[in-house]
């Protein structure tokens, strides 16, 4: 699955974890919410949403978990670990 803003400054910033390790851990504006990945420097959430029960069949957007719910207009909700 395409991680589509997965740039240099992400892949420099980022570990993605493989495709099979994302992990449901919550929603935002009636999607998914996936853990995807974690910062190199402080180990901090990378996020991105999925629409349907098989993201690997969607163009995915990593997002900072704590970017998202500062910046974002609809709650995000945590149900998993982080």
């Amino acid at each position: 699955m395409p991680i589509k803003n997965q740039t240099s400054l992400y892949t420099d910033e980022v570990n993605f974890f493989p495709d099979h390790q994302f992990r449901l851990i919550g929603e935002c504006a009636g999607k998914k919410l996936l853990l995807i990945g974690r910062t190199k420097a402080y180990n901090d959430p990378i996020v991105a949403t999925s629409q349907t029960d098989e993201p690997s069949q969607e163009d995915l957007y990593a997002y900072d978990l704590y970017e998202l719910m500062k910046f974002s207009h609809e709650p995000v909700k945590i149900h998993g670990e982080i």
